[in-house]
């Protein structure tokens, strides 16, 4: 009896032992990933050139401010502008904050999104204005799927979600199209 009684003893020690040191070791795998994801660096006040095979600048990035993170290598922006170049149109975005992961070349734009491409040879000026924009520097794909509001010489379009395609030199809207068009004479 007296065996018994030891022996649950130390199973029950064993058994709550065994439970505290699990609890401990979540706790603390817990902590390490919240501490991962902190800046490497910063830059306030920056400008950033990207080149293209010729050597020629395709796109130019400012910010007020960077954070740049080490973990995903992600970098937080903080009013970000970006002057793109693709053959002879010129596309400038701003908005209020942006997210830039460098591997995907993916710039998540958020806040006060605005896009103004300028006039060029038989294309009137556009603008586009939302709280989104997902942007693909690779593919030139820019695309929401929020309320968008697109300006032209020609007119104004209302629209949930659109995808512009810059390569294609196609921009679709997805839903809830509504548009006024008064052609310039």
């Amino acid at each position: 009896m007296r065996t018994f009684i030891t022996l649950s003893i130390f199973i029950i020690i064993a058994i709550a032992s065994y439970w505290l040191l699990h609890d401990i070791t979540e706790e603390t795998n817990e902590a390490q990933k919240a501490n991962t994801h902190f800046p490497d660096y910063f830059l306030e006040n920056f400008s950033t050139t990207s080149m293209d095979i010729q050597g020629n600048p395709v796109r130019t990035l400012h910010a007020k401010k960077m954070l740049h993170f080490a973990d995903n290598n992600s970098a937080e922006l903080e009013q970000p502008v970006i002057n793109m170049r693709y053959d002879n149109t010129q596309i400038n975005l701003s908005a209020s904050r942006g997210t830039l992961l460098q591997k995907e070349n993916i710039i998540y734009l958020e806040d006060n999104v605005i896009v103004h491409q300028a006039a060029a040879a038989g294309k009137s000026e556009l603008y586009i204005y939302t709280d989104y924009l997902k942007v693909n520097t690779q593919s030139q794909i820019m695309e929401t799927h929020l309320a968008a509001k697109i300006k032209t010489d020609d007119g104004q379009i209302n629209t949930t979600g659109l995808i512009f395609n810059k390569l294609q030199g196609t921009l679709k809207f997805l839903s809830n199209v509504k548009g006024i068009y008064e052609p310039a004479r």
